[in-house]
């Protein structure tokens, strides 16, 4: 596929205000933009926008019954998204913000894929790029990899540019991005389950849960 997506260099580390503003403009009108997370490059749209998320598992190919994780602006947000448990508490004082999702029973009522049987997956990104957008938006982000569902990928703008071609309005470039998923963890379940492994290994979770129990 040919893409067309409009790339604009930025510094991860300190991202351009006006480069920022301009991502955070495509968003808030419904557009998806790609921009690098803590962990690979994140396919982003207003999370609060059926139409926009919608746009996000076409582009993806994937299916609304899968999950799909939001981006907030902190960990003093969570409480407006979802029931915090004492667990999520200690594993986001640990580890956020940072690459692991929590997945968390919602207060919000919202379809598929944003909430999924009553539960929601959140996550507070460490990137400054990230952090920047929502700084801009009074609305979370989807937070999904930039990738096709079921490929590898989203580690540089050639891999974003062949999978996604034309869909996405604007890829904020930081160059390779080379770490691991985030690891995500349903603190909506007694006992508490690691979904999946990734940045912050099993071990972690485990010694983070460990400590709150005997403290």
């Amino acid at each position: 596929m040919t893409s067309s997506i409009d790339v604009v260099p930025v510094a991860y580390d300190s991202p351009d205000p006006a480069v920022i503003e301009r991502a955070a403009s495509l968003l808030r009108g419904g557009s998806l933009v790609v921009a690098a997370t803590d962990t690979l490059y994140g396919l982003l749209a207003r999370a609060d926008d059926p139409a926009a998320v919608t746009r996000v598992c076409d582009a993806k190919q994937r299916s609304r019954d899968l999950p799909m994780a939001i981006f907030v602006d902190g960990v003093e947000a969570m409480p407006r998204f979802a029931e915090v448990t004492p667990e999520a508490s200690a594993l986001a004082s640990r580890f956020l913000p940072g690459p692991v999702t929590l997945v968390l029973t919602s207060v919000l009522t919202r379809e598929p894929p944003v909430v999924v049987d009553g539960r929601i997956g959140l996550r507070v990104s460490s990137s400054p790029v990230i952090q920047a957008l929502l700084g801009r938006a009074d609305f979370p982000l989807t937070a999904t990899s930039a990738n096709l569902t079921g490929q590898g990928g989203g580690e540089t703008v050639r891999d974003v540019s062949a999978a996604l071609g034309s869909r996405v309005s604007l890829l904020l470039d930081c160059g390779r991005l080379t770490s691991a998923p985030s690891t995500v963890v349903d603190c909506s379940t007694d006992p508490v389950r690691v979904l999946r492994a990734g940045a912050v290994s099993q071990d972690e979770i485990a010694t983070a849960l460990k400590d709150i129990c005997c403290e």
